[in-house]
């Protein structure tokens, strides 16, 4: 009788191990399953922005286009691309600074608890001074005005 009861617990160890197995490997899956349905929104909106750069740059026109924000972004920042390798170029963002003062080809920044670069465009013009505009998530949305300067598209956020 003692021997069906010892054979009784490790049925029930085996139990405990696979339903664990089981669990872990469904975690590891469904998290890498949201990395790469955040990498598809970020090619998404990649793709869409510079479609909506290209599309308005005629000379005189104005376009206010709401921008799905791809992963629960807080903020895009955008950077004149003349700016590029500006020694005296400063931004509170150490990573947008430091990316545009080494001369790095990005000029398209989201910015979530990390600043990830997204692109560049030569197309794109700031009209500040400082030669960046960073635009707030506002209800899952960027809501960014260009407007089109011939050759050139300039971008800013909506007050």
């Amino acid at each position: 009788m003692r021997k069906g009861q010892i054979h009784q617990v490790f049925i029930y160890i085996l139990t405990i191990i696979v339903v664990g197995l089981i669990l872990l490997i469904g975690y590891k899956s469904f998290g890498g399953i949201m990395k790469k349905g955040c990498d598809v929104e970020k090619a998404t909106f990649k793709s869409t922005l510079e479609s909506y750069i290209s599309k308005y740059s005629s000379y005189g026109s104005f376009h206010m286009e709401p921008l799905k924000a791809p992963c629960a972004y807080q903020q895009i920042c955008f950077v004149s691309s003349e700016k590029i390798g500006d020694s005296g170029f400063d931004s509170s963002n150490e990573i947008i600074k430091s990316s545009v003062k080494e001369s790095i080809k990005n000029n398209i920044f989201i910015v979530k608890d990390v600043t990830d670069a997204i692109g560049f465009n030569e197309k794109i013009v700031v009209d500040n001074t400082g030669g960046i505009v960073c635009i707030n998530n506002t209800n899952g949305y960027f809501r960014v005005n260009f407007e089109g300067l011939g050759r050139n598209v300039s971008i800013s956020g909506v007050s």
